[in-house]
């Protein structure tokens, strides 16, 4: 099971981080394991790079890319695909900073549904595995 976290990054920081995402990815990870002590610092930082998600857009969105699909299920702000005959178990939660994603797929089918959307930078922490989803959607 992979769990994928995406940020939607601000242009500039984009632009700065061009030639080096794992700079990026290593800052967000940094954050990521932040203790309690530290959060003031890494809450300054995250606010510095990403820009909240338009939450009931996206949500709306996602909906309406996949009301007509027998294997989506939608609750509030969660998303889930259980679609046997590809093999793809996957749950979707929109908060205000981030998305997860948690699926057996390397590249699960939300990602197709989403890539409309710019500027969203995937990580999964666990795999030290990150991406700029818009380059992973041309390059697949």
């Amino acid at each position: 099971m992979r769990i994928f976290y995406l940020f939607k990054i601000k242009r500039n920081v984009l632009k700065d981080y061009k030639n080096n995402y794992e700079e990026l990815y290593k800052t967000l990870d940094y954050i990521h394991t932040l203790n309690e002590k530290d959060i003031n610092l890494g809450y300054r930082i995250f606010n510095s790079l990403i820009v909240p998600i338009k939450k009931d857009e996206f949500n709306n969105y996602i909906k309406e890319n996949n009301i007509g699909n027998d294997n989506y299920i939608c609750f509030n702000y969660t998303h889930t695909i259980n679609d046997f005959f590809y093999d793809e178990s996957t749950k979707m939660i929109i908060k205000n900073t981030f998305i997860k994603i948690k699926s057996n797929k390397s590249f699960p089918l939300f990602f197709d549904n989403i890539k409309s959307f710019h500027n969203l930078f995937v990580c999964d922490f666990n795999n030290h595995d990150y991406f700029l989803l818009d380059d992973a959607c041309i390059n697949k």
